[in-house]
């Protein structure tokens, strides 16, 4: 399999774009996350171009607008061309609203309003479902242990997405997951991860905007996607549960997140990465990323290195 991370339009780097990841090979593709319908044209030219390709799975990691603006327009684009076999993967919270309702257990909430509740907090997942049942797209559930093609998700557990959405649901309860430097919203935190090996053999981990709280086995990893478009904070969890091995690690950053005051932005972990000396990660926020690349990221660290300087203080 080979990576393409989309990136900005135009050199227009003012728009917040949204993730949007391609896995693929011959004959499949895989779309993690389509934030922008810039990117739904994108993926159009590229099948274009690559005309063996016949089956299409789209994976959307969480309910957040910039991960899913254009996935309704990607899936009418699919239809209208009818060559494609083409399935959806997601959260589907609906299957699970009897396991919520006793996560909630408030004693006042109805499983009918529960069900209201739940297609109101995660909207953008409902309509996208809809839409897939409309055109007659399979919509399946991403559960741990589901194959995507050669691709497998590996997170996160029914219990960790039931768990945020009961989070969500619950006026009684903080609207973040994790603590510290690792806390995230209860609507990024259980972000569908994908596991995918690429053509040169490295394991690859796709986690959108994942709490890092629910990232497990991190060391099996080659390449680990920074969650939240390269959030500091996140990134510093994540180096801090590798330890020396975060020295050996390929990272990968989705920030086509745009200049507006509540865009994540991913110059601080850069400017982090490099006087840790990290690998230089892989940056969607200036052109777009093809893995396996013909060159490695900068290594200036030292292999065995464990300090994280003042990590342990923040």
């Amino acid at each position: 399999m080979k990576l393409k991370a989309l990136s900005c339009y135009d050199g227009d780097k003012s728009t917040r774009f949204g993730d949007c990841i391609l896995i693929y090979d011959l004959t499949s593709l895989i779309v993690y996350d389509c934030g922008h319908e810039k990117h739904a044209a994108y993926i159009v030219s590229f099948l274009q171009k690559n005309t063996a390709i016949t089956t299409v799975s789209i994976v959307v990691s969480h309910n957040d607008s910039d991960h899913t603006n254009g996935v309704c327009a990607l899936l009418d684009q699919l239809s209208a061309q009818s060559k494609y076999s083409v399935s959806v993967y997601t959260h589907q919270y609906l299957k699970h609203v009897d396991t919520i309702l006793n996560k909630i257990n408030d004693g006042r909430r109805r499983r009918e309003r529960l069900k209201e509740a739940l297609l109101d907090e995660f909207d953008n997942i409902r309509k996208i479902i809809e839409k897939a049942q409309e055109l007659r797209f399979p919509a399946i559930e991403a559960l741990k242990g589901t194959c995507v093609g050669t691709c497998m998700i590996v997170g996160p557990t029914a219990d960790e997405f039931t768990d945020v959405a009961a989070k969500a649901i619950d006026s009684r309860e903080t609207n973040k997951i994790g603590e510290g430097h690792a806390e995230e919203t209860v609507m990024n935190a259980a972000s569908v991860q994908l596991k995918c090996t690429l053509d040169n053999g490295k394991t690859l981990l796709l986690c959108g905007d994942a709490s890092p709280d629910y990232l497990k086995n991190l060391v099996a990893y080659d390449i680990i996607q920074l969650p939240h478009h390269g959030q500091e904070n996140d990134a510093r969890a994540i180096f801090e549960a590798l330890g020396g091995n975060a020295y050996s690690k390929d990272y990968l950053i989705s920030d086509n997140t745009g200049s507006a005051q509540n865009s994540g932005g991913s110059e601080n972990v850069v400017k982090y990465m490099k006087s840790e000396r990290y690998r230089q990660a892989y940056n969607t926020k200036d052109k777009i990323i093809d893995l396996p690349a013909s060159y490695s990221p900068v290594h200036s660290g030292t292999q065995g290195r464990t300090s994280l300087g003042d990590l342990d203080s923040i």
